[in-house]
């Protein structure tokens, strides 16, 4: 299969995760770069033996491009997909898919009328550690899942991010920054959402502006909740807990964990793409009055059935893949719009004190095929 001409436009923080390891994805071929930084994209392309460093008009008007990887801002996401597919071309984002339905809609809109795809990271339930978590489950082997419980939470980003306060503002905050993890590895586990319940928050008006130095000065105006805590309801039946938080020092939570009506798989981080779960049938102790403590118990790390290097830039092999043969990538369209649907319903349900229902659903992805660690990475 001919390998998909990509372009990228935004060479910032997020440019050496997809690129570091893209020489594992041989269907892959980055031909540009862009960013507004010309000094920057010049720099990043000759770090990477990029051969074209572009403006993004430049970028989105050369034919030899395919595919857009739209690496911009989380506010910009929507407007330069929506440029992408006005030029022609396909376009994976970067979560979140658009910070509104509306502007999501929209893109969704302007690829179907151009017969283009769109569609939207996180891709980490592509990695090994989701997929060896999902065929475990497909399996059996913890019996049917019902329930999980994820969470990702810290104290915030801007004693080492250099650009926090697009982290601070509206449509941003950690359920759309980090919370698209879990959404998207619970949605392939358990399948689309039925409905959302949920309480947000935040612990200040601002906070302390790090100075670099250890020091502070000035404020960090804070314009979105930085704590949400909620339920999902699956059209499975399953159930989840969900915390995000910017507002936690310290903390024994786990990552991501799926129970079954016959044990549970304590899942590897959904940020990453490697890990291996660790997998506990249940045992007759758990069924006496003095129950086995958390974490105790037989509780065994399984061999991965997945090969463990694929990094970020699986998706856009999956979805180059997915464009050749013509079939709906696994983080298509309607699967990035469902996300984004379930992730602002919990802001909406805090404000609103009700359930949400969320309109739209989506195919379960596709498990991918299981691969050694020397065999060539498969999607179909």
């Amino acid at each position: 299969m001919e390998p998909i001409r990509v372009g990228i436009i935004g060479v910032g923080n997020v440019l050496n995760q997809y690129l570091d390891k893209i020489g594992v994805h041989p269907d892959v071929d980055i031909v540009a770069l862009a960013d507004v930084n010309e000094a920057a994209v010049t720099a990043r392309a000759e770090e990477y033996g990029v051969r074209k460093a572009l403006s993004p008009d430049e970028l989105l008007a050369d034919p030899e491009i395919e595919l857009v990887l739209n690496l911009t801002p989380p506010k910009l996401h929507a407007p330069v997909s929506l440029q992408a597919i006005a030029a022609g071309k396909h376009v994976l984002s970067e979560k979140p898919f658009a910070t509104s339905l509306e502007e999501a809609q929209q893109i969704l809109d302007a690829a179907k009328a151009a017969g283009v795809y769109a569609g939207s990271a996180p891709t980490t339930f592509l990695g090994s550690g989701a997929q060896t978590s999902r065929k475990l489950i497909d399996d059996g082997w913890i019996g049917e899942p019902v329930a999980a419980f994820g969470s990702f939470v810290n104290r915030g980003y801007e004693h080492w991010h250099p650009n926090v306060d697009p982290f601070y503002s509206p449509g941003a905050g950690p359920m759309l920054d980090i919370g698209p993890y879990l959404i998207t590895n619970l949605v392939n586990i358990f399948g689309p959402v039925r409905r959302v319940s949920a309480s947000a928050a935040k612990s200040s008006e601002t906070r302390p502006r790090p100075d670099g130095s250890g020091g502070y000065e000035g404020e960090i105006p804070i314009q979105t909740p930085t704590h949400i805590s909620g339920s999902i309801d699956f059209e499975s039946g399953a159930v989840a807990t969900v915390v995000v938080s910017w507002d936690v020092w310290n903390h024994n939570l786990p990552h991501f964990e799926i129970y079954g009506t016959a044990g549970s798989i304590a899942a590897p981080n959904p940020d990453h793409f490697d890990g291996a779960p660790v997998l506990r049938r249940g045992e007759p102790r758990d069924l006496a009055l003095d129950m086995t403590p958390p974490g105790g118990g037989d509780w065994r790390e399984t061999a991965l059935t997945h090969r463990d290097d694929a990094y970020r830039g699986i998706g856009l092999a999956e979805f180059g893949h997915a464009i050749r043969a013509g079939v709906e990538p696994r983080t298509g369209g309607a699967f990035a719009y469902h996300v984004l649907e379930v992730l602002l319903a919990f802001e909406q349900s805090s404000q609103e004190g009700r359930h949400i229902d969320i309109a739209s659903t989506c195919e379960r992805p596709r498990p991918l095929p299981s691969v050694g660690p020397h065999e060539p990475y498969r999607f179909d």
